[in-house]
């Protein structure tokens, strides 16, 4: 099968910046990114879930309905929801009461995901939600027995993003043991963090779900593509060497002009993949 050449890009980027964040839900102009992602060669959009809940349209039916009409207008799709609530509100190191209300969300993304015909939803474990230990590990396992079930009923996928070393990951996703628990991978993430990608793409580079395309500098922010750390073009090749098929989804650095910024992005990858 090799790399696709069907690119998709992170929910906000087409929208001007809100409150100032390099990344959110654009409760207001949402409708409007799939047009332009459209116009400007996107084949795909990952949805971000965020509070407030109650203001995402993946999270009420009336905004599904909407959601499903304009991805049949435009033939951009939805294929991977990224669940940025735990981000906000991480599924370990929390209390009693949180986890309930975190385990209810989760299960309804995953119900709202399979609605709009996603094939899966992204996990993040990173940043203040970074697993420390091993206690850490074994309470993620717990709170996620259930989302598991569901998932695998509704044949959706869940992959996990995480900073663990390459091994540390590895085992993590070999201890779960279930083949639609996969890995989200993230180059530019993996760069700052001083990774090695030939290394992780060796460790678990069968397991990956989706990519994340974007550059940042060793223990620091996003960078334009090119001007950073991450070895996009070596990633790549190593990920089309392993036969990887997956999804690609563009969550590079922000620009003056969005959109213009997102077809430099993606005329930038797309080069490197017909390199490969």
């Amino acid at each position: 099968m090799g790399l696709t050449k069907q690119i998709g890009i992170m929910q906000g980027r087409l929208s001007p910046r809100i409150d100032g964040k390099i990344q959110a839900y654009p409760a207001k102009t949402w409708q409007k990114e799939f047009e332009i992602a459209q116009e400007i060669g996107y084949s795909a959009i990952e949805w971000i879930v965020e509070e407030p809940m109650a203001e995402n349209a993946l999270m009420t039916d009336s905004g599904l309905s909407e959601i499903a009409k304009i991805i049949e207008k435009t033939n951009v799709k939805v294929d991977y929801i990224c669940a940025d609530i735990f981000m906000q509100q991480p599924l370990i190191r929390m209390s009693s009461e949180t986890k309930e209300s975190n385990k209810l969300y989760l299960s309804q993304i995953l119900l709202s995901a399979n609605r709009i015909g996603a094939i899966g939803v992204e996990i993040p474990f990173v940043d203040n939600s970074s697993i420390k230990n091993e206690e850490e590990k074994n309470e993620l396992l717990e709170i996620l027995q259930d989302s598991f079930k569901l998932a695998n009923d509704l044949n959706l996928k869940i992959s996990l993003e995480t900073d663990l070393a390459p091994l540390e990951f590895k085992n993590l996703l070999d201890e779960i043991n279930l083949e639609f628990v996969q890995a989200n991978y993230d180059i530019g993430n993996s760069a700052s963090l001083g990774y090695d990608c030939l290394e992780e793409l060796e460790a678990y580079g069968n397991r990956i779900l989706n990519v994340h395309i974007k550059d940042r500098v060793l223990g620091g922010t996003t960078v334009e593509l090119g001007t950073g750390n991450a070895n996009i073009s070596l990633a790549l090749e190593k990920l089309n060497s392993i036969n990887y098929s997956g999804g690609i989804t563009m969550q590079a650095a922000r620009g003056v002009d969005d959109v213009e910024t997102a077809k430099r992005h993606l005329e930038y990858t797309l080069e490197i993949l017909q390199k490969i």
